[in-house]
């Protein structure tokens, strides 16, 4: 790996969103409730601690929040592409409905790699690991498909571990400053999560690289090793 220093302001902060744990009757679905954070609403600023932002909470701790996953971004343009397949009906300017703490502009999934270092207004992030798409994406837009063109088309977002804690305001810059990894970006994990006979050697990359979220890690060892025959995102996605 390299280690490349920048000091190269990659995107502004659109939206700052954070939310309390809320409870959704589900119809016609093989869950009965949704019980989730993930209805985040707009705020002019926000702390950001080592566990994620002090006025967010989460109800999945198993699956959500914690160190690796502390923050979680999305971008203008991802959310842009989304609403392609569904008419525009999704508003970024409101409730967060793919349960993203921050909307960045200018920037997607191509744009940022597991271990980028972030400075974000008085914050540092590092980069960890794509989203992995769960059912509740669909559940919370009232959209079957959602989690699946979600996954196909890799539009995950991200997840940052927290480096250095504080306020993070609605027009901050974001400022790139470290880049370790700069073949595995965002947009190439989603893709090798899928198939990760895509780019055998970047598996191995991937597999390889100590700033990867473990979670994610995991998927990816398994999906490589059972090809195929794994049926890890069955559950996840339905």
């Amino acid at each position: 790996s390299v280690n490349m220093e920048y000091k190269m302001k990659i995107a502004n902060v659109l939206y700052v969103k954070v939310g309390v744990v809320t409870s959704t009757k589900l119809e016609n679905n093989k869950r009965t409730e949704l019980i989730s954070g993930i209805k985040k609403y707009p705020v002019s600023k926000a702390y950001l601690t080592k566990t994620g932002f002090k006025e967010d909470f989460q109800a999945d701790l198993l699956h959500h929040g914690g160190i690796n996953k502390a923050l979680f971004l999305f971008s203008a343009l991802t959310y842009k592409k989304i609403n392609s397949f569904f008419n525009d009906s999704f508003e970024m300017t409101d409730m967060a409905y793919f349960g993203e703490n921050l909307i960045l502009s200018n920037i997607c999934e191509e744009d940022i790699c597991i271990g980028d270092i972030l400075k974000i207004g008085q914050t540092k992030v590092q980069i960890t690991q794509p989203r992995q798409p769960c059912w509740k994406l669909s559940a919370n837009t009232n959209e079957q498909d959602m989690t699946k063109i979600i996954f196909d088309n890799g539009l995950t977002g991200w997840y940052a571990k927290v480096l250095e804690e504080g306020f993070i305001c609605q027009n901050d810059e974001v400022i790139l400053e470290k880049r370790i990894n700069p073949t595995l970006n965002i947009n190439i994990l989603n893709q090798l999560i899928i198939n990760p006979m895509l780019d055998e050697a970047l598996t191995f990359e991937a597999l390889k690289c100590e700033e990867l979220g473990k979670a994610f890690f995991e998927s990816l060892s398994k999906r490589y090793k059972l090809k195929e025959k794994d049926d890890q995102f069955s559950y996840y996605h339905t």
